[in-house]
C-alpha cells in the first residue's frame, strides 16, 4: 500500500511530469528519500503532449521573471539529456534545429527585435524571402519529449523514487503550521515535506489550502504527421502554430489555444485550424499522412510566470506550477530552485517573482 512504502519518505512530489520527475532525480541524488504520487500515469499530460520546443514562443512578449528560467534551462539541457542518456540507454533526442519565425497576420516582428536579442544574449538574424520577414533563432532545440519523460522516469527507478500511479491527492493535514502529510484515493501518506507538481491540477489541489492560485486549464491539440527524414531541418511558426521535425521524419503540427476546462477531447474544428495552418506554409505536406490527434492541458498562469516556492501557512508545503506553455522548458531551472529551497542552499536565481502573492504582480 502507498501509505507503507512511503513511511520512510522525505518529500513528496504531487504530480509525475518533467518537473516532478526531474525535482524528484536531482532531490534523491542529494540524498533524500523520494516518492512521486500521480492521479493518472506518469508522464502523460500537459509535458507529454507538447511539442518540446525548448524556447518560449515570441519570446520578447514575455517579462524578465520568465525569460531568466527560460535561457538558464535552455544552456542546461543538453549535458541533461546526454547524461540521461548515458544512465539510462533512453535518447531523449536533444536537436539543436533551431527555430525560424515567419511573419504572420497576427504576429508581426518587431523592429528592434534584433537589439532586444543582444541584450539577452541571443544571436539572431532577420530575413526577407520572397518579402515576408522572417526571425532565425539558432539557439533554439528541441526534445522528443515522451522519450525525455521515459527516461526521467527509468532515472527514478534507478534511484529507488517509488512510483505510485493512479493516486490521486484529495487534500492535506497539517499540525499547526507543519505538514504532516496527503490524504489519497488510497489512504493518507505521512510526510513532512510535499511539492505539488500538478500542472493544470494544481490550482485544484491547494484551493483547500486557503490559498488561491490564478492556474486555469488551457487546452492545446495537436498533429502528428507522416514525413520523411530530412523533409524539414528546422522548427518553423507562424502566428502562434508551429511545425517540429523529429529525427525519423515525424512531424509535429501544433498547436491550439483553448479554455475548455478540464475537458481533453479532441474536435474537427481544431484538426482543420491546424491544418490550414500547414497549408499556408507551401511546403507540399498536405496530402502526406496524419497519424493521430491529441490534446493536452497547460497551466495557464498570469503571464506565464509560474508559482515557484513555499505554501503560506504551511510549512513544508511547496509548489512549482502554473508554467503554462513552457514546463518543459523551464524543468531544470524549476527543480533547481525546488532542490535549493528543500536542501537549504543558496537559489540559482531570484525567486522573488515565483512566490505565492495575492494579488499576483508580474515582474
Amino acid at each position: 500500500m502507498p501509505a507503507k512504502a512511503s513511511a520512510q519518505t522525505d518529500v513528496l512530489l504531487i504530480g509525475g511530469g518533467a518537473i516532478g520527475l526531474l525535482s524528484a532525480i536531482k532531490l534523491a541524488e542529494a540524498g533524500l528519500r523520494v516518492t512521486i504520487l500521480d492521479q493518472g500515469h506518469i508522464g502523460q499530460e500537459a509535458s507529454w503532449a507538447g511539442g518540446g520546443i525548448l524556447s518560449p514562443l515570441y519570446p520578447w512578449h514575455y517579462p524578465p521573471a520568465l525569460l531568466r528560467l527560460a535561457l538558464y534551462s535552455m544552456q542546461r539541457y543538453f549535458s541533461l539529456t546526454a547524461t540521461l542518456l548515458e544512465q539510462t540507454g533512453i535518447d531523449p533526442e536533444w536537436i539543436p534545429s533551431g527555430l525560424l519565425i515567419m511573419e504572420g497576420e497576427q504576429e508581426k516582428i518587431p523592429y528592434d527585435v534584433l537589439a532586444w536579442g543582444v541584450a539577452w544574449g541571443l544571436d539572431w538574424h532577420l530575413g526577407h524571402p520572397e518579402g515576408a520577414q522572417t526571425l532565425w533563432c539558432p539557439e533554439v532545440a528541441q526534445v522528443r519529449n515522451p522519450r525525455l519523460l521515459a527516461a526521467m522516469a527509468a532515472r527514478c527507478r534507478q534511484l529507488g523514487i517509488v512510483l505510485h500511479e493512479n493516486t490521486a491527492v484529495t487534500g492535506f493535514r497539517k499540525q499547526g503550521e507543519q505538514l504532516q502529510g496527503v490524504e489519497t484515493s488510497t489512504g493518507f501518506i505521512p510526510a513532512e515535506q510535499a511539492i505539488v507538481t500538478a500542472g493544470a491540477w494544481s490550482g485544484k489541489l491547494l484551493d483547500e489550502t486557503g490559498n488561491h492560485l490564478d492556474i486555469i486549464p488551457v487546452r492545446g491539440q495537436m498533429l502528428l504527421l507522416q514525413g520523411k527524414p530530412g523533409a524539414i531541418n528546422t522548427m518553423l511558426m507562424r502566428d502562434n502554430h508551429y511545425l517540429v521535425p523529429r529525427r525519423d521524419g515525424l512531424i509535429l503540427a501544433g498547436s491550439t489555444s483553448e479554455l475548455a476546462g478540464f475537458d481533453k477531447s479532441i474536435t474537427d474544428e481544431a484538426r482543420e485550424e491546424l491544418l490550414g495552418f500547414i497549408t499556408q506554409l507551401h511546403l507540399d505536406l498536405e496530402q502526406i499522412p496524419i497519424l493521430r490527434q491529441w490534446s493536452g492541458l497547460r497551466p495557464g498562469s498570469q503571464d506565464s510566470i509560474p508559482y515557484i516556492g513555499l505554501v503560506p501557512g504551511w510549512e513544508g508545503l511547496f509548489v512549482a506550477a502554473g508554467h503554462f506553455r513552457y514546463g518543459l522548458t523551464n524543468a531544470p531551472a524549476t527543480a533547481d530552485i525546488l532542490v535549493s529551497f528543500l536542501m537549504k542552499t543558496p537559489p540559482p536565481l531570484d525567486i522573488n517573482p515565483y512566490a505565492i502573492l495575492t494579488p499576483r504582480l508580474a515582474q
